[in-house]
């Protein structure tokens, strides 16, 4: 048998972001973090950062991205505590 045959497979899409290492400048104190994305759809911080420290946020969650960079923020410039 002779000719020609085509395989078509459905296009690999890349799985939505599920994490993101965040960082910045927050009062003079440089923060960072990996930012999860849960099965919920919540985000945590596996890890954070404050001037080199590590910083426990175990129980902590929230809704966005941006809440949870504006959280780091709060903690790196003394605003807020860690788990507050």
């Amino acid at each position: 048998m002779s000719g020609c045959f085509f395989s078509f497979q459905e296009p690999v899409m890349p799985s939505p972001l599920t994490q993101e290492t965040v960082f910045g400048v927050a009062d003079g104190a440089t923060y960072s973090g990996m930012l999860c994305l849960d099965e919920s759809g919540r985000l945590y911080f596996a890890q954070a950062q404050v001037d080199g420290h590590t910083i426990p946020l175990p129980d902590s969650q929230w809704a966005t991205r941006d809440e949870a960079v504006r959280a780091l923020a709060d903690i790196a410039s003394g605003a807020s505590k860690p788990g507050a």
